[in-house]
């Protein structure tokens, strides 16, 4: 810039400081020439020339002079630019300060015009001069500027409008406007001085710079008393306006929006918590989450409480590590130090989503996985002090209940989350062994109530400990093996549940501690808590622990380990807090209190022995079950375990079994049985020299639990004595001893006869097992078994049924064993004749006894051992009509044994030891009974042959057991063909336990048979599988139906062909014979096809070659409605078919057509349901390509059988209906717009839409297509747009027939207030609905093309809806189109508005208000033509309404478009907000609420009043011109509040502005002149308001200021009693306000009927006290104030002369008397001049006036007014009112007097005080 000349510079300045001051005198000239000269005089202050600076300073001061006059306006948009333009600091400040005074005399459309060139570059002003400034102008501008309705046009365009089109310039201003939010009042009023104290003890989100700037440099900015200032809280909700608009972009506003969401205000807050909730801001951008970290650390708790929750969404958030553990230090830091700044709801608030984020962050972060610091122990750390601060471990006492539990809550979510963030932390070893203490101390030790909390934080920490981790066991299982071990003391809580669980998850199977932890909890047996059971069981199941640990090999504990820890015999240290007691066991892990745990033990390790014997890998549920039964059944198991048991080191099993003796010899109260099963089921595996023999030094010790009730005991001691007798030196004393005990008595009584079996039982176990042992000569013993045998006759014959089942034990042990067997022919009959009829009665014992008997090789004095088996045999197989299925099963046992005794596995299972020695020759010689054998098979199956139900069960079970235990001999092998064919007849049974033991039987027959037999059993069974027909040979007793099926009456059915032909000849019809066996064959056909797969069958079939035909036929009978035949073809298909899915794929053709056509041409009902749902399954999860060809077909069929005759089809049918629909539902998500969804779309939807589908009768249907359709369009995407106009109106439609017929009738018959109720009730449920939802899932796809076949059919369904649901629903979809679609609704905008033009007139409420509120939503984007046409409507509405409902209506109307769509109620507020105020003085309550709520919403001020009198007044003409007195009576209301509020406005002095006094001064004069009704108090007492402030409107016309008065007296006249209190108020307060007219005479005239009438106060009505009191008043206030300054005493003694003649009233109306006299005296104190002459005689009549009726005064408060007026009367006396006051000593003596009087009797001591000041006021005259 080149050097300018500082002459021509001078010259200039010289030149426009003349020309200013030439036109100084003229606000216009001066104006323009500003407009032209201002900036250039002012830049040259920037002049590079001192004198020029100079001059220019100085001419700037004129020119500040010549601006006084208000008229004067500044170019401050060129100031503005300037200000832009210049570099220069003086100049800035110059344009700066001339732009602050120039800002309030523009015009308001000037003033925003401003604003663009205020924004613009914003940001690039740097300066600490002039950047706070330009900001406080933004502001001043901001609260002109019209804020756009969202979304509109407008709205879009404003960013550039406002000049924000720079990015910067946006964020710039967003980022000031957010802090303005943090910007609390008493931070704005602060001193300077004082701000860096108030900033240190709590973060408010600024620095001291920060609110320099907003404060503009001046302590003044904020403070609302300076002329100058801005409010601050309006500023705050212009801003948050401004911010939510357009002129910001969601990246822009987000923080400043966080800033505002935590402001107080709800206005505020709510507009943010909007835009957060609308702004579409990727949390899981880096910067985002930096951003909110950083604003985090500066603003206030609200604040923070807000990002925290917003960060809680970020996965981000998680990542930066030293963020999240400086913001939760901080956090903690403001509640939880000494003297935190934070406390009470809001400290609450901050935890709570403090909280809420850790665990966010526990949930998404994983240091293990990712480096870094270590965040997790951080923050552990920190929610450990947390916990402390709120007391640990007993919880610190809460300020109140409330807070205290805030604090629980918290409390159990820090130990919780302490849990989750130790789970994914990197924790060293011994912080995870701490912090676990920790939280197990704190769960023994807290006794709050949040136990959940902190066992669920264990269970999280659960995965810190892996179980693979060895080498960190041994801490570990101290810590559990403590609080397993820890009594529990008063206000402390057991661990042991978590502390087992610790121990089952991190700790393996295979560790010996944990499983010893699992014993301890079931130590205590019934009295432990249920959890701490079921926890110490599953420690103990090796199925429970694959389950834990699915990835691991499970490794069983070492049962020798085992062994050594758990028995050790070392001393027992006593604990400190255990008692030194004697103790029962010797081994010291079990303590008296721990005794419970040794059975346990016993009972674990001998499993785990068996285990590992076995090599057990694979577990099921119930392992346990199955591990004894294979040790039962399993002869290959068995020699397993004898053979590991020989290789084994003896020492650890000896310790086991040792321990087990010791149990029982210690203490056989606790763990007898375990402790003796443990013996009775090693021992017969354990080898003799090493384990047996040892262990039998110990036989004796057996013998005292002879005694024992358990039956279990006995039976295992008698077993146990077996094995250890034989090897023990002491056995004949031992034998001696039972023989000696059973011969004491034959008949024992009962507390022997435990004794009695057990010693029976023992003998016999000796015996048998010593011969098998080898150990026992037959012949040496013969006398001890004749005596056994002998006891065992005796017992069996006794009446003792304990004694006879031992007895019957005894016998099978010495017959399996050979010997023992009768010794005549006549003793077994005898003894046959015994066991059989106890085998009669199902006694099994006796039946397997029966069976044994015929083992033994009988004497030579018989006629043959085959003989006699025979008859064993014949008995036997006489129990056929036994109906208990258990026990034909242990005949077939005991057959098997009779006819191949040691050559049936039932016998050699039986026995549980190796024969050895001469043992071996017993089991050589006591082999088949060959012919018996064959002539028994032969027998059972002929008898499969027969009719007889109960001989073909027992046939077919004996068989199958036969085959069973004897299928390894030759003799059987060569029948099972013939048992293949007997087991083929039964499967036609009906009985299914029948089809069972065939099923099975085939299948033991298959395993067994050779190829041949195998291939023939398999075209058998598919032949029976695929025949038409079944045979049938009956008989009269063959069973043909189930009992029940074919019911008669009476109670009977037929079931049986005899029942068939009786029936027949009853009716004498035999047809009806032909017609039964066919139901009975086709039952026949199916029930034999329900026996395939069910037992067995379909392994047979897995290997055979099929033909492919078979595999449609077999699909469908999957699927039949039998659910036999249904269970046995799965079983068939899973079998036969290895690969399903191949198979499927393979045959889909074949398999569909042949359902397609079942389901139509199958005569039984069953083939049409199976088909149906076969089809179902058939497609489900299928690509559409496989099945499109079939798509018509299957719903053409489907919907043929829809409505099929039997139920069952239908249901089926619609069961496939719905499969339809998931399969095209499953099509649209995988790709809703590809050809094959719409061509599905296309096809189903006009069907679903039809009278067949959402319009159909049948509800079923109905709802099924309604169903499917919702599922439709949720993933129809825009393959639905064709129909989504139809879906919509029949959808609409739905929402009122859908609902239950209960809710209408209940609807009819409820009251009218119910009604409305139940309408809000309704209304929400049909929005809410899923109806409803699908209507507007199918609004998401509107577009042009849409709308334009929706708005029609739209506004039809509108005008023709009946159902309240309907409209409701019509109401909601304009709602969403209006909210969602607003760019598509324009065209069609108009002409819905239009339609609601009636339906907002509804005559149910909740229809009418719907509407209303979709018509506001309407308005939004609505043209300002259409806005005005449905305001106009609204407002004729109003006016024209006949009752009080339709002016409700419009009320909804109007109150709905402020709520909803405020912008257009700003927009529309010249006509909304006048109506709104008229409205709202409505004379029906409902109007006037809803528009007070309308009117308060938009503007709730006395100056809105004021700005809108013209609308106001022209409203309150319309209503007064009307002939409804409603109408009428509001107006009135209306000017009264409207002159109220005008007089609110106004100054103490201050007077109506004249076009306000012409605008109210006519409607006033008509409303007064309306007759006399109920309220018009209210108008005609503002009538001296409007007079008192429009005296330049009277004051000048004489006629005017008489017509006033003639109205004050007209109303003070009128005759109704309610109307005249107020009146005479009015007119006393016209009389007042009418300074230039004196009227107390003509008042006084007027009420003095009132004020003379009778002393009646006891009698006076309310309405008559009334009158006197307002009489009363009116006489003591409507005075001439001018004439009561200038000679007071005179008006008092008007006054005085009046109230002396209005004795009644006074004493009826003292309140009233006391009340004004004080007032008066007051005013003329103050006021008044005093008076000169002596006035004695008027003080005295005052005096005497305010003491008349002393004893009249009886109210506290009326002696109180009393007090008062005398000492306003003493003021006035003082003052020289009544003259000088020195000169009446008499009247001072007597008031004195008087008053001491008064106060001597005064009870009050408020009163006393009164009347004190008064005597000091007499005294100080």
């Amino acid at each position: 810039m080149p050097p300018s000349d500082e002459g021509t510079e001078l010259r200039l300045v010289s030149s426009i400081r003349y020309k200013l001051a030439s036109v100084s005198g003229n606000e216009k000239l001066l104006s323009e020439a500003l407009q032209l000269q201002l900036t250039s005089l002012l830049e040259k202050a920037g002049s590079q020339h001192k004198a020029v600076r100079d001059d220019t300073f100085k001419a700037f001061v004129s020119v500040k002079t010549f601006l006084r006059p208000a008229g004067v306006v500044l170019p401050v948009a060129a100031l503005l630019e300037q200000y832009k333009r210049t570099t220069s600091p003086i100049v800035k400040q110059l344009d700066l300060a001339l732009v602050k005074e120039g800002m309030p005399r523009l015009g308001q459309a000037q003033r925003r015009n401003l604003l663009p060139v205020v924004l613009r570059g914003l940001s690039k002003d740097t300066t600490s001069a002039g950047a706070p400034g330009m900001f406080n102008i933004f502001l001043r501008l901001l609260l002109e500027m019209e804020m756009p309705g969202r979304g509109s046009k407008d709205d879009v365009a404003l960013r550039e409008a406002v000049g924000l089109a720079e990015s910067s310039d946006a964020k710039y201003v967003a980022s000031w406007l957010g802090k303005l939010f943090l910007l609390r009042h008493d931070v704005a009023l602060a001193e300077t001085e004082k701000l860096g104290a108030l900033l240190e003890n709590e973060p408010i989100g600024l620095s001291v710079d920060d609110i320099a700037f907003l404060r503009n440099k001046a302590e003044d900015t904020w403070r609302p008393s300076h002329p100058s200032s801005l409010s601050l809280p309006e500023c705050k909700l212009k801003a948050i306006s401004f911010l939510a608009s357009g002129a910001f972009n969601d990246d822009e506003r987000f923080l400043p929006a966080i800033c505002a969401a935590g402001s107080p205000d709800s206005r505020i807050s709510s507009v943010a918590e909007d835009v957060l909730k609308r702004a579409t801001i990727d949390l899981e951008s880096e910067a985002i989450v930096e951003s909110l970290f950083v604003a985090h650390d500066k603003l206030p708790a609200a604040h923070r409480t807000r990002i925290l929750r917003l960060l809680t969404k970020s996965a981000a958030a998680c990542s930066p590590k030293q963020q999240v553990v400086d913001a939760v230090k901080k956090d903690f830091s403001l509640t939880t130090r000494e003297n935190a700044p934070v406390a009470g709801l809001e400290a609450v608030r901050l935890h709570k989503a403090l909280l809420a984020f850790l665990s966010w962050v526990g949930r998404n972060s994983s240091e293990a996985k990712s480096g870094g610091t270590q965040m997790g122990a951080d923050l552990v750390t920190e929610l450990k002090n947390f916990v402390f601060s709120l007391g640990w471990p007993i919880p610190s006492p809460g300020a109140n209940q409330s807070q205290f539990q805030y604090e629980q809550e918290l409390r159990g979510n820090a130990y919780e989350i302490i849990g989750t963030l130790a789970r994914v932390s990197r924790l060293d070893y011994k912080a995870k062994v701490t912090l676990l203490k920790w939280l197990f101390d704190s769960l023994v030790s807290d006794p709050s109530d949040v136990v959940v909390h902190m066992e669920s934080a264990l269970s999280s920490m659960m995965s810190v400990f892996k179980a693979a981790e060895s080498d960190q066991h041994r801490d570990l299982e101290v810590l559990l093996l403590g609080y397993m071990t820890t009594p529990v003391w008063e206000n402390s809580r057991t661990a042991r549940h978590v502390a087992v669980r610790f121990a089952i998850n991190c700790l393996p199977f295979n560790n010996i501690k944990a499983r010893w932890i699992s014993m301890l909890a079931l130590a205590a047996g019934s009295s432990e808590r249920r959890d701490v059971l079921e926890e110490g069981q599953r420690g103990l199941d090796p199925w429970w622990a694959t389950k834990l640990h699915p990835e691991e090999t499970l490794q069983l504990p070492d049962w020798a380990e085992l062994s050594r820890y758990l028995f050790d015999r070392a001393t027992h240290q006593v604990e400190e807090h255990e008692m030194a007691v004697d103790q029962t066991s010797n081994y010291a892990l079990y303590p008296n209190d721990r005794l419970g745990a040794f059975p346990v033990a016993i009972r674990f390790v001998k499993r785990m022995f068996f285990l590992t014997a076995l090599a057990q890998q694979d577990f099921e549920m119930d392992w346990e079950t199955k591990l004894d039964t294979q040790l039962q059944n399993d002869s290959t198991a068995r020699r397993r375990v004898k053979e590991y048991a020989e290789k084994v080191d003896p020492a650890p099993l000896l310790i086991l079994l040792n321990a087990a003796f010791d149990g029982l010899r210690d203490h056989p109260d606790v763990g007898a049985e375990d402790c003796i099963t443990c013996l009775a089921d090693i021992l017969p595996y354990s080898p003799a020299d090493s384990i047996v023999s040892v262990l039998s030094t110990r036989t004796d010790e057996l013998l005292s639990l002879m005694g024992s009730n358990n039956q279990i005991v006995r039976q295992m001691l008698s077993k146990t004595y077996g094995v250890l007798a034989p090897w023990a030196d002491s056995t004949p004393s031992y034998n001696k001893r039972l023989a000696d005990l059973l011969s004491s008595t034959d008949e024992p009584p009962a507390a022997l006869s435990a004794q009695h079996q057990c010693s029976l039982t023992a003998l016999a176990s000796y015996l048998s097992r010593a011969l098998l042992y080898g150990r026992l000569d037959p012949s040496e013993a013969a006398d001890l078994i004749r005596y056994t045998y002998g006891r065992a006759v005796i017992g069996l014959k006794g009446s003792d049924a304990g004694i006879r089942n031992a007895a019957m034990d005894s016998l099978s042990q010495l017959w399996t064993a050979g010997i023992g067997w009768p010794t005549s022919e006549e003793d077994f009959t005898s003894m046959i004749g015994l066991l059989a009829s106890l085998a009669a009665q199902g006694n099994e014992k006796a039946i397997s006894a029966l069976g044994r008997l015929a083992i033994p090789s009988f004497g030579p004095s018989w006629q043959g051992g085959e003989a006699a088996a025979s008859k064993v045999l014949d008995k036997l197989l006489g129990l056929s009509e036994n109906k208990r299925t258990e026990v034909h099963f242990a005949i077939g046992e005991a057959i098997a044994a009779a006819i191949a005794r040691w050559d049936s596995e039932s016998v050699q299972l039986s026995v549980d030891i190796t024969p050895a020695g001469h043992g071996q020759e017993v089991a050589i010689n006591l082999r088949k009974r060959p012919e018996q054998l064959g002539a028994t098979v032969t027998k059972l199956i002929q008898d499969c042959k027969a009719t007889k139900p109960s001989l073909i069960k027992a046939s077919g079970i004996w068989l199958f057991c036969i085959i069973q235990f004897c299928s390894g001999l030759s003799d059987i092998q060569s029948r099972l063909r013939d048992c293949q064919v007997a087991f083929m007849r039964l499967l036609t049974a009906r009985d299914e336990l029948v089809q069972e033991t065939a099923s099975r039987g085939l299948s033991l027959v298959y395993e067994k048979g050779d190829e041949a037999l195998k291939g023939d059993l398999v075209r058998d069974l598919v032949a029976s599988f695929t025949g038409a027909k079944t045979q049938l040979k009956v008989d009269d007793d063959t069973e043909l139906f189930d009992a029940g099926a074919l019911p008669t009456g009476e109670g009977k059915s037929v079931t049986s062909y005899k029942d068939i032909i009786n029936l027949a000849n009853e009716v004498g019809d035999q047809s009806l014979i032909y017609k039964f066996m066919a139901l009975a064959t086709n039952a026949a056909t199916w029930t034999a096809r329900s026996a395939f797969g069910r037992f067995g069958l379909s392994n047979i079939l897995s290997d055979a070659e099929l033909d492919p035909k078979i595999y449609p036929k077999l699909y469908r009978y999957r699927f039949d409605p039998n659910q036999n035949v249904r269970r046995s073809m799965e079983d068939i298909w899973k079998a036969v078919v290895k690969d399903q899915t191949v198979t499927v794929d393979v045959y889909f053709d074949a398999i569909m057509d042949d359902l397609l056509k079942s389901i139509l041409d199958g005569r039984e009902w069953r083939v049409r349901e199976a088909s149906c749902a076969a089809i179902a399954d058939l497609i489900y999860g299928k690509p559409y390509p496989k099945y499109e060809k079939y798509y018509v077909d299957i719903w053409r069929v489907a919907l043929k059988v829809l409505d099929d005759q039997k139920g069952s089809v239908r249901a089926a049918a619609l069961k496939l209906c719905m499969g339809l629909s998931k399969t095209l539902v499953t099509q649209l998500q995988e790709n809703n717009s590809s050809s094959s969804a719409q061509a599905m779309i296309a096809q189903v939807l006009p069907f679903l839409l039809s009278d067949k589908g959402v319009e159909n009768s049948v509800q079923e249907v109905k709802f099924l297509a309604i169903r499917t359709i919702l599922d439709v369009v949720k993933d129809g995407g825009d393959a639905l747009k064709p129909f989504i106009a139809t879906i919509v109106v029949h959808f609409l439609g739905l929402l009122s027939t859908v609902e239950p017929d209960q809710v209408n009738y209940y609807y009819q018959r409820v009251s009218e207030e119910d009604r409305e109720d139940l309408d809000k009730l309704r209304s929400t449920v049909a929005t809410r609905s899923p109806i409803f939802e699908c209507v507007v899932n199918c609004l998401r796809f509107t577009d042009e093309t849409v709308m334009s076949e929706l708005a029609p059919r739209l506004i039809t369904t509108i005008k023709s809806a009946i159902g309240m649901q309907t409209k409701v629903g019509c109401s909601e979809v304009l709602s969403t189109l209006a909210l969602r679609h607003s760019i598509f609704l324009s065209a069609y905008n108009a002409s819905f508005v239009k339609t609601l033009y009636t339906q907002i007139l509804d005559r149910n409420n909740e229809v009418s208000k719907a509407y209303a509120k979709s018509a506001a939503y309407l308005l939004r984007s609505a043209l300002p033509e259409t806005r005005d046409g449905y305001t106009a409507r609204l407002v004729d509405l109003y006016f024209a309404a006949e009752d009080d409902t339709r002016r409700q209506k419009v009320g909804d109307a109007v109150l709905a478009i402020a709520k909803v769509s405020p912008d257009a109620f700003t927009d529309l507020e010249t006509r909304l907000l006048p109506f709104a105020y008229f409205s709202k003085h409505d004379t029906d309550d409902y109007v006037s609420e809803v528009f007070g709520a309308a009117w308060n919403q938009h503007a709730g001020g006395d100056h809105t009043v004021k700005r809108y009198v013209s609308e106001i007044t022209a409203l309150i003409t319309k209503g007064l011109e009307t002939s409804k007195w409603a109408l009428q009576h509001g107006a009135a209301f209306t000017i009264a509040s409207v002159i109220t509020a005008m007089g609110s406005t106004t100054l103490q002095q201050g007077q109506f502005s004249e076009s306000a006094i012409q605008q109210v001064w006519p409607v006033l004069d008509k409303a007064l002149a309306l007759k006399t009704f109920k309220g018009k108090e209210k108008l005609i007492l503002t009538y001296p308001v409007f007079v008192r402030n429009s005296r330049k409107f009277w004051d000048a016309d004489a006629t005017t200021a008489a017509y006033t008065k003639k109205i004050a007296v007209r109303e003070a006249k009128r005759n109704n009693d309610e109307y005249r209190p107020y009146a005479f108020e009015a007119l006393a307060g016209y009389a007042a306000a009418r300074e230039d007219l004196d009227m107390y005479d003509e008042v006084v005239a007027l009420v003095s009927d009132h004020l003379n009438a009778e002393d009646k106060a006891h009698k006076l009505a309310e309405v008559e006290r009334k009158t006197i009191e307002a009489a009363l008043k009116a006489v003591m206030t409507a005075y001439n104030r001018p004439r009561a300054l200038s000679s007071p005493t005179s008006v008092l003694g008007d006054i005085a002369t009046t109230l002396e003649n209005a004795k009644p009233a006074t004493s009826t109306a003292k309140d009233v008397l006391f009340a004004n006299a004080a007032t008066l005296l007051d005013e003329v104190a103050q006021s008044g001049s005093p008076s000169s002459a002596d006035e004695s005689v008027l003080a005295t009549r005052w005096f005497r006036i305010l003491l008349q009726e002393e004893s009249g005064v009886v109210l506290e408060s009326q002696r109180t007014a009393r007090a008062k007026a005398l000492l306003a009367f003493a003021g006035a006396w003082k003052k020289g009112i009544f003259g000088a006051a020195d000169a009446q000593a008499p009247l001072h003596e007597e008031t004195q007097q008087k008053i001491t009087q008064i106060k001597a009797v005064e009870r009050s001591l408020d009163v006393q005080k009164l009347l004190d000041q008064v005597s000091q006021s007499l005294k100080g005259r």
